[in-house]
């Protein structure tokens, strides 16, 4: 089966740089905030020493450096405390900014792993030959992952339907209508 790592539930790849995650809602008074990870497992965001936060949302490639003091477990995920951010009020301002890694900064994958962003843009098409459109985002189910195209077709990534991606070419060849 081909395995896919970093699960990244956006579209992911801007400039060499890899969206692991995004800034949720405040939490308390002293500058925390709920942490949405893209990462699987979702601990793995925490790997990664060189976050970059994005400026700004019309500008997707402005990103500026940023350190977290400290994180703990919540409930099914996290909250966090980013550097010099001491109360409520700073802590709403990172509402919905999106966290990114260098490319360079994740593991060397082995044979037959991808990022999902790997596989963002890459043409679907069946073993009939027939183009199903071209990938847009994937998300997980918690059974399996999909595969959405921009032309709204979903398409389970599974070991019996996924037949072969070839990053060169830029497809990926499925069992599917």
């Amino acid at each position: 089966m081909k395995k896919l790592k970093s699960r990244a539930k956006v579209k992911a790849q801007i400039n060499k740089k890899i969206i692991v995650g995004a800034i949720g809602d405040a939490f308390g008074v002293k500058g925390w905030s709920h942490l949405i990870s893209f990462t699987d497992p979702k601990e793995n965001i925490f790997n990664y020493q060189n976050w970059q936060i994005q400026v700004d949302k019309k500008n997707k490639d402005h990103f500026k450096p940023v350190k977290y003091d400290s994180f703990q477990p919540h409930g099914n995920g996290f909250v966090v405390k980013i550097e010099n951010t001491h109360d409520r009020d700073q802590a709403l301002l990172l509402k919905g900014k999106t966290i990114a890694v260098d490319r360079a900064d994740l593991p060397t994958l082995k044979k037959n792993e991808y990022y999902w962003s790997d596989l963002i843009g890459l043409n679907v098409i069946n073993t009939a030959g027939k183009s199903l459109g071209i990938v847009d985002h994937l998300f997980e189910t918690g059974s399996n992952d999909v595969i959405v195209t921009k032309n709204n077709i979903y398409i389970p990534y599974l070991k019996s339907v996924v037949k072969e991606i070839d990053l060169g070419k830029k497809i990926i060849i499925v069992e599917w209508e």
